[in-house]
């Protein structure tokens, strides 16, 4: 089955991570793109969580490899302000249909926050039932041996689930 990995970065931690599974199932990985510039340093980034606050929809460029052409979608993305960001929002809003009858996968990245209340509000965003975890900073599970055993108990729950 066809694999596509479609992630958003704004400080590399996701594209990193992207690129790391995207080589353990030698499968397509493609960054997701919003228009509008977005501070990723310092104290201003954190305005961008009023935006995903108010569920605005980031306006995107079109992803070169269409949904509709691959089997398994995984989707890579942080979360802010326990919300889902406006370029995900964007993105589904765009290529909802075409995920449907899809094996969708969700990771999400954070900092410390609890990303469980975080994945009900993903799940509206997508036609189908979503296989999810997260990676969570603040519990070590970004790099290292934590970052290792999560990507393969994912990919497990992942391959196994129907």
């Amino acid at each position: 089955m066809k694999t596509i990995i479609y992630y958003y970065s704004m400080t590399g931690n996701c594209e990193r991570l992207a690129g790391k599974i995207a080589a353990k199932l030698e499968c397509d990985c493609e960054k997701i793109i919003e228009q509008k510039k977005r501070i990723s340093k310092g104290f201003l980034r954190f305005l961008s969580g009023s935006s995903a606050i108010r569920k605005k929809v980031g306006k995107i460029n079109p992803v070169i490899n269409e949904p509709e052409n691959f089997e398994k979608i995984i989707i890579i993305t942080p979360f802010w302000a326990s919300s889902p960001i406006p370029a995900i929002r964007g993105f589904t809003e765009i290529y909802k249909k075409q995920f449907q009858g899809k094996k969708l996968g969700l990771i999400l990245t954070n900092l410390g926050t609890d990303p469980e209340e975080v994945f009900l509000k993903y799940q509206k965003l997508f036609p189908e039932s979503l296989i999810t975890t997260s990676f969570t900073r603040a519990k070590g599970e970004w790099d290292g041996p934590k970052e290792d055993e999560k990507i393969n108990s994912f990919l497990l729950k992942f391959d196994e689930h129907k």
